[in-house]
């Protein structure tokens, strides 16, 4: 039932997915609380850095990548989740609900990705993606409501990840969308560092490219 707590092991690989997220500025600009299989995501207003991130932008897009990282541990236990963002209008720091639900048979695809949370700062090697891999990982973005372009001319491959609008749920979404994309290309063997909020490198290079800015 979902008045059942989860047990210490499951919220103990829940809680280390989450952790594993990549953070901007300050490691872990969130807290959870969970109430049986609810668990809701918070911006902890402990870390808002007015002079570096005066919105809160970077604090919701690392605190999107925390959320599908979640995402994923749940499936690795045979859990189905749905997530609600921005729930409340009048309680702005609950960004997430997240509901989990044994089900035996979870998002396969979320499942593999769980594996790249934990090998995804192995070291890989210097391939860059190809065809095949470009489309997945612009699929995995499109999932998520997001845009990557590929920026033409740059001697590593280089893309641009957007949203339509720049709203709390847009940040968000940008957030779980880099998060799945990052993970789609360390399932593909590929090497992908995020440059900025909206700018990643994807492939490994013994030069480093020339800072390009992201629309």
């Amino acid at each position: 039932m979902l008045t059942d707590q989860l047990t210490t092991e499951a919220l103990g690989i829940l809680l280390h997915a989450a952790d594993a997220a990549p953070a901007t500025h300050v490691p872990r600009p969130w807290r959870l609380e969970v109430n049986g299989h609810l668990i809701d995501v918070y911006l902890d207003g402990v870390h808002l850095l007015p002079a570096a991130d005066p919105t809160a932008r970077g604090l919701r897009i690392a605190t999107g990548a925390a959320v599908f990282n979640l995402r994923c541990a749940a499936a690795s236990l045979s859990f189905e989740s749905w997530v609600s963002l921005c729930p409340y209008p009048y309680d702005p720091d609950l960004v997430a609900r997240i509901v989990i639900e044994y089900t035996g048979v979870p998002d396969r695809e979320l499942r593999q990705l769980y594996g790249a949370i934990l090998s995804r700062h192995l070291t890989r090697p210097p391939g860059i993606p190809d065809d095949s891999t470009r489309i997945a990982l612009v699929r995995a973005a499109e999932i998520e409501d997001a845009r990557l372009d590929w920026l033409p001319g740059s001697f590593v491959p280089l893309a641009v990840l957007s949203t339509d609008r720049d709203s709390r749920l847009d940040q968000l979404r940008l957030g779980i969308a880099r998060q799945r994309v990052l993970l789609t290309a360390a399932k593909h063997d590929i090497h992908a560092t995020s440059l900025n909020q909206t700018l990643i490198r994807f492939g490994r290079s013994t030069r480093v490219p020339a800072r390009t800015e992201s629309r």
